[in-house]
Parts: C-alpha cells; structure tokens; sequence
C-alpha cells in the first residue's frame, strides 16, 4: 500500500512534469532569433578540396584540387597548399602547380608563390610549354599573368630565361620583360 505522503509526491511529480511540458511547447519557436551584428564571413579549413567549373555546355573549364584550402574573413584572404590548376580552353589545356597560392576575397587575384610551374599543352598537336618560377600574379577574369621573378621557359626543345613576364592566356601570348637569354637547339 502506498502512504498518503507517497501519492502526493506521485501526483505533485506528474503535475511538475506536466507543467514543464506544456511551457516547453508554448515556448518552442523553431526561427532561429535574429543576432544583431552577426558576421556571416567563415574562418574555415578544408581538406582535400576539390573544385570542378563547368561551362553552359557542362564541359570542364577550370578543375583545382588541394591538400588544404583555408580561408581568413578578417584578412579576407584564403589560403591554398601545394594547388593543382587545371584551366581547359578551346584545343588548349592549362597545368599551373604552386606550394602555395593566395585568393583575394573576390575570387579575382590569385598569387601563385614557392615553386610555381605552369605548362600549356595543345591538344591536338601535343606541343607544350613549361614554364617553371618562384611567384605569379593571376588576374582571373581577363585570364592573365605576370611575375617579376626569374623566369625559365622550355617547349621541349629550346629554353629561355628572364625577368619577367607577362602572360595572356586568352589571346596565348607572352612578353619577357627583361635579361632574356635564349638557348636553341638544332632539328
């Protein structure tokens, strides 16, 4: 037999638990409250990160893939190591490796430094260019680059060195700035 006291303990508990669960629900709101002055930039890292672009066609332009890829909202810079660069245009592919890149928070200034190695390779004749640096400037929408650095270039056949380039990848041409010193070989 239970005591007076006991049922009254009992019947208090399920009246508590009751209540309890009523101003739960009332005071359930599944919005998310507004937080006044919140910043939606991220301080992120990824692993293993991998971007593929596809033109209107569905066709492959630009792939990049990387061990790490963070970003910094209060310098507002991302962080690339050790990027591979794939940029696919008409009868061309584009190859740009790096230790390490730097994306401007418009995504349209990339700055490629360590060992930066670049190689255009014409898919329909196999012809290729390497060109081999310390540090690359990357405009994104017109396409371009630029270095102030030591330059090497090689096609497979002949090299060239200087300091200084500028590249444009849209029209496929280049200008060396400065000490350019050539090396061909005979066919």
């Amino acid at each position: 037999m239970i005591t007076r006291n006991t049922q009254r303990g009992i019947v208090a508990l399920i009246l508590l638990t009751g209540v309890s669960y009523w101003i739960s629900r009332e005071q359930r709101d599944d919005r998310p409250e507004r937080v006044s002055g919140f910043n939606p930039k991220l301080n992120y890292v990824l692993r293993d990160f991998e971007l593929q672009v596809y033109d209107i066609d569905g066709q492959p332009t630009l792939s990049m893939t990387a061990p790490v890829l963070s970003n910094n909202p209060e310098l507002e810079i991302g962080t690339i190591k050790n990027p591979q660069l794939v940029l696919n245009q008409p009868n061309i592919t584009w190859n740009l490796t790096a230790d390490s890149a730097t994306i401007t928070a418009d995504k349209e200034h990339v700055e490629l430094s360590g060992k930066v190695y670049v190689q255009r390779m014409e898919l329909l004749t196999g012809n290729r260019v390497e060109l081999n640096t310390s540090e690359v400037s990357i405009e994104v929408t017109p396409q371009t680059a630029s270095t102030t650095e030591p330059v090497s270039i090689f096609d497979g056949y002949n090299l060239t060195d200087a300091v200084g380039l500028e590249l444009d990848m849209m029209n496929d041409t280049f200008e060396l700035k400065q000490q350019v010193r050539s090396t061909y070989a005979v066919n």
